[in-house]
């Protein structure tokens, strides 16, 4: 009898930690688990933010939108995503010091989606989790959790577009190859398109150091299939039926430096090479996509350095064609 009690007060235990287990696990281990808006806060008139219950990131994300100007009839989405100095718990897009977007967007129809908290991630699902931020699927999210919710909650019109600054607009390119028909155009403000060979591990190694990570936590070992599966210049023909717009400058300076402008030398710099270095990437990756029937129209300037004041600009040069394809 003893010994039968023992067993049962060993079964009542093994039982109880494994519902305590079960408790524990992360969201994501739970089947039924759905993607939600759990949380809408009114920032505006015409800003919200939205707290948004992720299955593949494990945890609740936050996403701001901008609404249309006009709602009395279904709307495109514009997804704008940060770069590598974005901040964890803003979207640069939205600061007036930086990408200043409510004042142009003040007679735009157009819902603008800006997800917080990107920097140093590549917007891509990573195969370990980050040592900073945790478990990131934001391919995931972006792509297969967030429009759904956005277009049944804001009744879209069903047409998308993305675009991204530096980080972001290798990050938006990789999206639209890998997410076909999702997004009818798509724009990258100076950013550099390759991932692959020596030169290209660096620059993104460059990247995810920001968050004290390494690449390989995010695609595995250099040269495997997941890094062949995000080479913009090799899935190049996957932006056919897409369109494009490619924007940079040449890294001299221009009418946004002047001696008032902050931290100039490191502007002129820094800002310079950098830029410099994403007008030939944009150069090469603007040939490639020509060569594979992709529509892209290329905005290559005559000045300007790696910085917002010159993004802001090219949004306004954009503008045309994602709301030509936005409104389609």
């Amino acid at each position: 009898m003893r010994s039968h009690r023992a067993s049962l007060r060993s079964v009542g235990l093994v039982g109880a930690l494994a519902l305590i287990s079960l408790l524990a696990l992360p969201s994501t281990a739970l089947a039924d688990e759905t993607p939600k808006i759990t949380g809408v806060t009114e920032l505006s008139s015409r800003l919200v933010l939205l707290d948004v219950a992720s299955p593949a990131m494990g945890r609740t994300m936050q996403v701001k939108v901008l609404l249309p100007a006009d709602r009395s009839e279904p709307r495109g989405t514009l997804y704008l995503l940060d770069g590598n100095s974005g901040q964890i718990e803003e979207n640069n897009w939205l600061a007036p010091a930086n990408g200043d977007i409510v004042p142009f967007f003040a007679d735009k129809n157009v819902n603008v989606v800006l997800p917080v908290g990107g920097t140093g991630t590549m917007y891509t699902d990573w195969q370990e989790d980050h040592p900073k931020f945790g478990r990131l699927k934001w391919e995931t999210f972006l792509t297969k959790e967030l429009p759904p919710l956005i277009d049944t909650r804001f009744a879209t019109n069903g047409h998308n577009a993305i675009g991204g600054i530096s980080m972001g607009a290798e990050a938006a390119l990789i999206l639209a190859q890998r997410s076909a028909g999702l997004y009818d155009a798509v724009a990258g403000y100076s950013g550099c398109y390759t991932t692959v060979g020596g030169f290209g591990k660096a620059l993104t190694d460059l990247v995810v150091v920001n968050g004290n990570a390494r690449s390989e936590q995010m695609w595995g070992p250099a040269g495997s299939e997941a890094w062949q599966e995000h080479d913009i210049f090799a899935n190049a023909d996957k932006l056919r039926g897409t369109k494009v717009y490619l924007a940079s400058g040449s890294g001299l300076p221009g009418p946004h430096e002047t001696l008032d402008t902050p931290a100039l030398g490191r502007v002129l710099v820094v800002g310079g090479v950098m830029e410099l270095g994403s007008n030939l990437c944009t150069d090469q990756i603007t040939q490639v996509l020509r060569d594979r029937g992709v529509d892209v129209t290329r905005s290559a300037q005559p000045v300007g350095t790696h910085g917002w004041p010159y993004w802001r600009d090219e949004l306004v040069r954009s503008w045309p064609m994602l709301d030509s394809a936005l409104s389609a």
